[in-house]
């Protein structure tokens, strides 16, 4: 009886089959439908609560990570492994020495367990867990969120650079906006101005295989000194950043007649294409 069902069934009208085909597809029509008729501040809600969902899976991926990388290292020869020690101890002594340096620096500069203070703020460390290749040189996902006291628009550095800042916070992870980015923008100074004028810089993009490089405008032409390269650092006043955080430089000022000028600005593109460990800066001072 079955069989003669089935049978019946494959020799039904062309026009039934369209019709029974095309009931499959209305409930999909109707969800079609109906997002476009969600308020827009309900969609906000959603896609906010799908990322706060997918923050511990970035989390967790970092970890397996980790872990698969500990068990690589852990089946290496011994002669590998003496080659690979070696290479920490030489990275250990660089480090070592960058502190050094950067103490001259910033004198107020303190360790406290992992984080540690500059001025009037606390560096929090973060992992960076996610880059996708899309958006390489614009953002980066880190470990850090709401629930270690990360909170949107703070700034991010490493090694005594501007990385970014904080574009959107979650409870696990955060979003870095980067420097290079073309929606960032700040006011710097150029390091040694005694008069502290106000620079602005943004950033200007760039992909994979070129430079990475920033914009900096209403520079007065009282800094320049035969051509030397300016070097743009972060001012206090914008409570985000501590001072004398470098930005980037600009190499070739030239001649300019104005009294102010703008110029390319070449920013750390080592640094800022390979981003493994960043520190977030969250103000003592509110």
């Amino acid at each position: 009886m079955k069989d003669s069902k089935k049978f019946s069934e494959n020799f039904l009208p062309v026009a039934d089959k369209r019709r029974n085909t095309s009931s499959y597809y209305l409930p999909l029509v109707f969800i079609i439908a109906l997002m476009w008729l969600i308020p827009t501040s309900f969609r906000n809600n959603i896609k906010s609560a799908f990322a706060h969902a997918q923050a511990p899976i970035y989390a967790a991926s970092a970890q397996l990570e980790n872990l698969r990388s500990a068990f690589s290292k852990g089946i290496l020869s011994k002669r590998d492994l003496i080659t690979f020690c070696e290479s920490l101890m030489r990275e250990n002594v660089a480090l070592q020495l960058k502190v050094a340096t950067l103490a001259e620096d910033i004198p107020s500069i303190s360790k406290s367990g992992q984080e540690y203070r500059i001025g009037n703020f606390i560096a929090k460390p973060a992992s960076v867990i996610r880059r996708d290749i899309a958006s390489w040189t614009s953002e980066l996902v880190v470990d850090v969120g709401t629930n270690h006291g990360v909170a949107e628009g703070m700034g991010v550095i490493s090694q005594n650079y501007v990385v970014g800042r904080i574009k959107s916070a979650y409870v696990k992870t955060s979003v870095v906006e980067l420097v290079s980015s073309p929606q960032f923008r700040m006011v710097v100074h150029a390091k040694g101005d005694d008069t502290r004028s106000p620079i602005v810089f943004s950033g200007n993009g760039h992909n994979l295989f070129s430079q990475a490089t920033g914009i900096a405008t209403n520079i007065p032409t009282e800094i320049m000194s035969d051509g030397e390269p300016i070097s743009l650092v972060t001012s206090e006043l914008s409570g985000v950043f501590p001072k004398n955080i470098l930005v980037g430089l600009i190499k070739s000022p030239g001649e300019h007649g104005n009294r102010f000028f703008s110029s390319d600005v070449t920013l750390n593109n080592d640094l800022l294409s390979k981003l493994y460990q960043v520190a977030i800066l969250i103000n003592l001072r509110g």
